[in-house]
This record gives C-alpha cells, sequence and structure tokens, in this order.
C-alpha cells in the first residue's frame, strides 16, 4: 500500500506537495529532542490541508472501514447506510495516510520519492 499511496500522491501535484510538507513536519517532530512548540503547530496545519485535499479531491482514495479498528467499528454499527459524515471522512483519511506517516521517520528516505 506504501507505493501505491506515494505514487498516487505523487501524480498529483497539490497531493505530492501536501504530503511532503507533511512529512516533513512529521518527521521533525520524531527527532530524538524535538521541542513540541516547533513542530506541533506546522505538523498540524499541514495534516489538516493533506486530509481536506484528500477528501475533496481524491474521496475514492478512501478506504473503507477498518475491521480492527474500534472507531471504525462504531461508524459500521451506527450507519450502515447512506454517506459518509465528514467525520468519518477525515478518520478514513486517517487510515489512508497511515503507510505515509509509516515511512516519515528520521533517516527514512522514502519520502523523497515525491519530493
Amino acid at each position: 500500500m506504501t507505493n501505491e499511496l506515494i505514487q498516487r500522491m505523487a501524480a498529483c501535484g497539490d497531493c505530492r506537495k501536501l504530503a511532503v510538507d507533511y512529512g516533513t513536519n512529521l518527521i521533525i517532530s520524531r527527532r530524538p529532542g524535538a521541542d513540541q512548540r516547533h513542530w506541533e503547530l506546522p505538523l498540524t496545519s499541514t495534516g489538516i490541508r493533506l486530509d481536506d485535499h484528500l477528501i475533496t479531491e481524491h474521496a475514492e482514495w478512501l478506504p473503507d472501514r477498518q475491521p480492527d479498528c474500534n472507531v471504525c467499528e462504531l461508524w459500521r454499527e451506527d450507519y450502515k447506510i447512506g454517506p459518509i459524515e465528514m467525520a468519518e471522512a477525515l478518520h478514513r483519511a486517517w487510515h489512508l495516510c497511515e503507510p505515509l506517516r509509516e515511512i516519515c521517520t528520521p533517516g527514512n528516505h522514502q519520502l523523497t520519492r515525491l519530493m
């Protein structure tokens, strides 16, 4: 899934920029001794912009509800039919970006494929 997601994001200029910004801030936040005052706001804002872009421009990429996720299970029980709510779309975008978060660690250079 990681390579597939990276390839999809690389094909969209906005995705590429947003994912690189988010990934860079995520790597900064994971460095030993990183001061939360320096990375928290940029990480949050780039994550929100990436999620918003994925939901509005690439909703077809959002994964189905995940079987081992308690949050997804609640939606499965409460909302069996009908369009998904924005909160659920954001949660599904979070699942979609899991592979991106996995590669964004200090010393891992897989993010450079998006640059």
